[in-house]
């Protein structure tokens, strides 16, 4: 893999997800409760407070000879605020303000919207722009092999991020019993 999921990483993760409405996770307690080939569970918290989230990184990214920070495809459910399924992309670079991002899982494409778009503050960060296809999304994702991730940086650069889906099917079962719906 190109990047690492470290737990430096992963304080910046969930320090944003913070922000975003998600319990703050310490460097030092942000482990993987469990790992699914490529994917990897982490559980915040506990009762109905309890926040779960799915990670992955990129297997490959162009052009290589961009400098990025930390990318990551993650799933969240978070169900004291009836979040299930949440799909969002950090791209480790500003997104452009006219950026268009997309997924691609085989024949199955979906448009993202970015935190510079929803004037957020999360200007690294994208989610789903139709919250109807995100349940599509999540059974593409369950058959694909490959999410292709595609977005362009605030200086204008398009980047491309390939994640496997191997053990996705696996980790989202895991992910549903760790925060079940109310």
């Amino acid at each position: 893999m190109k990047y690492s999921l470290t737990f430096g990483g992963l304080a910046r993760l969930f320090g944003l997800l913070t922000l975003l409405g998600s319990p703050a996770v310490a460097a030092e307690r942000t482990k993987p409760v469990q790992t699914f080939s490529d994917w990897r569970l982490f559980v915040e918290g506990q009762g109905v407070g309890k926040t779960c989230y799915l990670a992955s990184e990129p297997r490959s990214s162009a052009p290589a000879n961009v400098k990025r920070g930390d990318t990551y495809l993650v799933v969240s459910h978070r169900p004291t605020q009836g979040v299930r399924g949440e799909i969002s992309v950090r791209i480790g670079y500003p997104f452009s303000a006219t950026s268009m991002p997309f997924a691609n899982v085989g024949s199955d494409s979906f448009d993202f919207i970015t935190g510079v778009k929803a004037q957020n503050g999360a200007d690294e960060w994208s989610w789903i722009e139709d919250l109807k296809q995100q349940p599509r999304l999540l059974r593409a994702m369950r058959r694909g092999n490959e999410l292709v991730f595609k977005g362009t940086s605030a200086r204008g650069t398009l980047t491309t991020d390939s994640y496997s889906l191997r053990g996705v099917t696996a980790a989202m079962k895991a992910l549903d019993a760790a925060c079940p719906a109310p």
